[in-house]
Parts: C-alpha cells; sequence; structure tokens
C-alpha cells in the first residue's frame, strides 16, 4: 500500500474519531436527542478529505456514536443520513478556492459562497434525513415534532463547520508539506 494511501486512511480514521467525539462527548441534551458538534466535523471532513474517505470517517463516526449512546435503532439510518451529508458537501465543495487557500495551496478569489450552500445543503440532507428516519421509526406526527430540533442541529453543524473549517484547514497544510 503506498503512503498516500495510507495517509488517507488514517486521516479518514481521524475524523471518524472526531465526528464519534464531537457526537458522545460534547452535546447538548434536548427533548427527542441532543445537540452535539459531530455534523461540524463531518462537514469539515468533507471539505478536505477526498470523497470516499470523508464518507466513510461520517457513516462511521455517526454510526459508532449511535450505538454506543444507546440509539442503536438510529444507527443503520444514521451512517446513511452522515454519508449522504458528506457527499452532498463533498460534490459542492471540491477544489473549493477559499478552502485551498486555506490549506495554502492557492490563491484564487472566491469559493466562500459554494462553502455557504454545502453546509446549507448538508442541512436540508440531515434534516430531511432525519424526518425520513423518524416517520419509519415512530411515524409522520412524531417526525413533524422533532423537526425544529433537527433544523437547530443543523444550524449549529454548520456554525462548527465554519469555526473548525480554517484551524484543521491550516492543520491538513502543514501535513500536506
Amino acid at each position: 500500500m503506498d503512503s498516500e494511501k495510507v495517509r488517507k486512511l488514517v486521516l479518514a480514521a481521524f475524523f471518524a474519531a472526531i465526528i464519534f467525539l464531537g457526537t458522545f462527548i460534547i452535546k447538548i441534551p434536548i427533548p427527542n436527542g441532543y445537540i452535539h458538534f459531530g455534523d461540524g466535523f463531518i462537514y469539515v471532513a468533507a471539505a478536505l478529505l477526498p470523497l470516499p474517505y470523508a464518507m466513510a470517517a461520517a457513516a462511521i463516526g455517526g454510526l459508532l456514536a449511535d450505538l454506543i449512546a444507546g440509539f442503536a435503532a438510529y444507527a443503520p439510518f444514521t451512517a446513511v443520513v452522515k454519508l449522504l451529508i458528506a457527499l452532498v458537501i463533498g460534490l459542492v465543495v471540491r477544489n473549493n478556492a477559499f478552502v485551498n487557500r486555506l490549506r495554502g495551496r492557492g490563491t484564487e478569489k472566491g469559493g466562500f459562497a459554494s462553502l455557504i450552500l454545502a453546509s446549507i445543503l448538508g442541512g436540508v440532507v440531515n434534516v430531511g434525513g432525519y424526518f425520513i428516519t423518524d416517520c419509519i421509526l415512530y411515524g409522520f406526527a412524531a417526525a413533524l415534532s422533532a423537526l425544529p430540533l433537527n433544523c437547530l442541529q443543523s444550524a449549529f453543524g454548520i456554525a462548527v463547520f465554519f469555526v473548525f473549517l480554517p484551524i484543521l484547514a491550516k492543520a491538513f497544510s502543514r501535513l500536506d508539506k
């Protein structure tokens, strides 16, 4: 196995771990669940890692957090929702000029608008995915009642993304050298 592939696997494992920790350890209880940092780290992983690695990190980190937190019924749904979030964000921010500047890989201007778009789309996937999940597990009325809190979680994830992206992109720029 070549060293670049090993590097990508290690970074994916790192992100799976911080997604897990950001979901399982750093949480704010709310009715029907909790607000956590994990989604924001999924967004960062999708912006910094190649797509398949980001998707794997998102699915594994979210799935493990649900399993260990006692939400096993949600775990397979979470894996799919988090994987889709990473997919959508990764497709929108691929070769993003703003992220490249943060990583010291370019000087091209722009790119911030696509990060905003990607984060909003990721939030829509999150809210929609858990709405469908709640419909399957608990019915339409329960899914509807959870909608505002899922929107709050997505907004929090977006805020975490914009706080931690510059920090982790800078760290990545040092790894790239």
